[in-house]
């Protein structure tokens, strides 16, 4: 599951790219997000349907599911947000590579519960700061607006994959997918209001972006996601889902023709290198402590 979400995400920034250039950030995202619910409640319901029939109890709308899926939702709405408008500056692979330095900001996070950095963690902060500063300087603008703007997402997708450690293991993986994207889409409408809503010939042009994000990325690649790190390791899920950086790359140089120089793939390397390095010092449980604070139950 890990595996088939790193991939629809990597190819994902391909697509974002190009819809970038044909309708607004806020809009994109609001939009996609509400495919994406539309996606994950036929699959809630056939999930339920199979369920019943086999006699399965499922976990019902609990705390951790509602509670959990909203705070979930505001990190991944502000993640994509930011990262949207970065994209449109920069190319697909750079913001790839950009957007696998939240591994990298997990274990710094987990400073806020009292964890010590280990020392692989300590090494792997400098290496990266390198990394995207060789990724990213070019001529007299050495870091542009994209790039920042993405560095700043990449705090927003480490909370969100921190919060779906703590309350994924409570909740029915599906239901606080739902959950989470309705709340994106949901959040969206204002925004739209306030920076236009889009028009009937703007989402045409992006129809096939829209279509692939909303369902392949968002609609199956987070109920993967959320669905496998029930299942798996921080360590191993985070490892695993980190390969998008290098799809990304892939799918940016395919599908949109990108050139990228040297010292730019020589910066991509180093970011990988001190992704790998963070991941080696994930604890087991990130926030556990977290499920006591919100009194966090099976049942309502």
């Amino acid at each position: 599951m890990l595996f088939a979400c790193a991939l629809v995400w990597g190819m994902a920034f391909a697509f974002q790219r190009t819809a970038a250039a044909q309708i607004n950030p806020i809009a994109f995202n609001g939009l996609r997000f509400a495919l994406a619910s539309a996606v994950v409640a036929v699959f809630l319901l056939i999930y339920e349907l199979v369920n019943k029939k086999r006699g399965v109890k499922t976990v019902g709308w609990n705390k951790a599911t509602i509670f959990g899926g909203i705070i979930c939702g505001i990190s991944l709405l502000l993640a994509s947000d930011l990262q949207q408008y970065g994209i449109q500056y920069t190319s697909a692979g750079r913001a790839s590579f950009i957007t696998a330095l939240y591994i990298v900001l997990v274990p710094v996070l987990g400073l806020l519960t009292g964890r010590r950095l280990s020392v692989l963690s300590r090494f792997a902060i400098p290496v990266a700061i390198a990394g995207f500063w060789l990724m990213c300087a070019s001529g007299d603008e050495p870091v542009g607006i994209g790039d920042l703007l993405g560095l700043a997402s990449t705090l927003f997708f480490a909370l969100q994959i921190s919060f779906i450690d703590v309350f994924g293991q409570d909740a029915d993986p599906i239901k606080i997918t739902l959950v989470q994207f309705i709340t994106c889409a949901v959040l969206s409408i204002p925004g739209m209001a306030i920076a236009g809503f889009p028009s009937g010939a703007s989402i045409a042009q992006s129809i096939v972006p829209i279509i692939y994000v909303g369902v392949f990325s968002a609609g199956i690649g987070y109920t993967l996601q959320t669905a496998g790190q029930k299942y798996t390791e921080p360590t191993v899920a985070a490892l695993i889902m980190s390969l998008e950086s290098v799809v990304g790359m892939i799918g940016g140089i395919l599908i949109l023709h990108e050139v990228h120089a040297m010292q730019e793939l020589a910066g991509c390397t180093l970011v990988f290198v001190a992704v790998i390095l963070a991941q080696l010092s994930f604890p087991k449980k990130f926030l556990q402590f977290n499920k006591k604070n919100y009194m966090i139950t099976k049942n309502m």
